[in-house]
């Protein structure tokens, strides 16, 4: 074969491009325009292949061949002219008898340009079974895999990638989703530690490694991974407020208050340290250190509504009721249709009363709990389903209890319209709530 020299030295200087750019593998194509004597790839573009015997090639001949169409293919594709790149390096191929040219990439490319899925699978085929060593036709190869459903294929495709570049991380995270795809969760686990070791500050890894352990290990398992992160990490805030969380989440809030203490050191300005530790400390019955916790909160979030309640309900449960009052009608201040607060007040009157009556309510008991049942009321009247719901449970409970004063007790203490006691001596007569009861007497009056 004789070729004009000025056109073989122009395009023999371009023989040596070699195309290392990664390219985008969201959409697949398949193989091309084949010509020549090698049987042709499944074809989406139809050609009339006519079976022509030539005489033998030299190799020289060959490499020249080469050499000139390579050149002509690389220009073409990066002109984005796709199909005539895919016919020069089809002309490649059939004279590479030795397969020293790996042109698979660039030739997958243009198949995944023209939108020839089945040509670009069968290159990468090709390509893989000819270089074994180039990790991204096994990773490309694997995603087409993948996106075709042969998921077991597309793992050791994936696992060879991985094999060849140990290090490269979007490689790992492929093989892991893999694995979580055909719940192979153990192999995904371990995957997901080897990435962790080369990614340790990014979150996600980290976030999804202890989620599938958590979900299909035991919970000691579980743990204990997130002890041994923070033993490694020990400066990581991040990983220990997880480790933290895990604790208060599994009952075991001695050790979580210890690392939230160790968390809020590290991140003194961050709420949620001392708001978690508050409930820790809750769950231990230690309710001044979880007012000391909250109190914290509140200073670094003013206005902070659910936190306020909940030192209303510490001071609730240490039968604190004045403090309790206080804290309920400054969350009444920032928001007077709040219903956990109007529901905080009513608790406050209930138990109150519940306490100093024990099994035999008094008149004076009754008129307690007549205060509970219109701060009830004001809660069934709220915006919050939750706290609507609580409010009728409660009126309820007073009314069918018996615990509210009836229309015959009222004519018995007439002139008695207001709680009396030792135990209610807390309890200011010009306070809003307390005058509810003269309308609820007043109802009794008119029936």
């Amino acid at each position: 074969m004789k070729l004009r020299s000025d056109s073989f030295q122009a395009c023999s200087r371009r023989a040596g491009l070699i195309v290392t750019a990664g390219f985008s593998l969201a959409v697949w194509g398949v193989a091309g325009w084949i010509v020549g004597c090698a049987p042709p790839p499944p074809l989406e573009e139809e050609a009339t292949v006519v079976e022509v015997e030539q005489p033998a090639l030299s190799k020289s001949e060959r490499d020249s061949i080469i050499a000139v169409y390579r050149s002509f293919a690389y220009e073409r594709w990066k002109n984005c002219d796709w199909e005539t790149a895919r016919k020069h390096f089809n002309t490649v191929r059939i004279h590479d008898l030795e397969h020293q040219h790996n042109i698979y990439r660039t030739w997958a490319d243009c198949f995944i340009r023209s939108e020839l899925m089945d040509s670009a699978l069968f290159a990468y085929e090709e390509g893989v079974r000819y270089f074994p060593d180039d990790h991204y036709l096994h990773n490309s190869l694997a995603i087409m895999y993948r996106n075709s459903g042969r998921l077991d294929e597309a793992i050791e495709q994936q696992k060879e990638a991985v094999r060849l570049e140990t290090e490269k991380t979007e490689y790992l995270r492929a093989l892991a989703d893999l694995y979580e795809a055909v719940e192979d969760w153990d192999t995904a686990i371990e995957t997901y530690k080897r990435l962790a070791v080369l990614l340790p500050d990014d979150p996600d890894v980290n976030r999804r490694l202890t989620d599938i352990i958590r979900t299909y290990r035991a919970p000691e398992e579980y743990l204990r991974a997130m002890r041994e992160a923070v033993e490694k990490f020990p400066d990581d805030p991040v990983r220990r407020f997880d480790y933290a969380s895990a604790l208060l989440d599994q009952g075991q809030n001695s050790e979580a208050a210890k690392e939230f203490g160790q968390y809020i050191k590290m991140r003194p300005t961050d709420p949620e340290g001392s708001r978690c530790l508050a409930r820790a400390l809750q769950n231990l019955g230690l309710f001044t250190k979880a007012l000391d916790a909250l109190d914290v909160v509140i200073e670094l979030e003013p206005g902070s509504l659910p936190d306020i309640l909940d030192a209303g309900r510490i001071y609730l449960k240490l039968g604190n009721w004045v403090k309790a009052r206080k804290v309920a009608r400054t969350a009444l201040k920032l928001d007077s249709n709040n219903g956990p607060a109007w529901v905080l007040m009513g608790d406050i009157y209930y138990k109150a009363a519940d306490e100093a009556s024990g099994d035999s309510p008094r008149y004076d008991d009754k008129l307690v709990f007549v205060i509970a049942y219109g701060l009830y009321g004001e809660a069934m009247n709220s915006s919050d389903p939750q706290a609507r719901s609580d409010g009728e449970r409660h009126r309820r409970i007073l009314s069918g209890g018996e615990l509210v004063p009836s229309k015959e007790e009222r004519f018995m203490h007439m002139r008695q319209v207001r709680p009396t006691g030792g135990a209610y001596g807390w309890i200011n007569e010009d306070w809003p709530e307390v005058k509810y009861i003269d309308k609820f007497l007043k109802g009794l009056d008119k029936k």
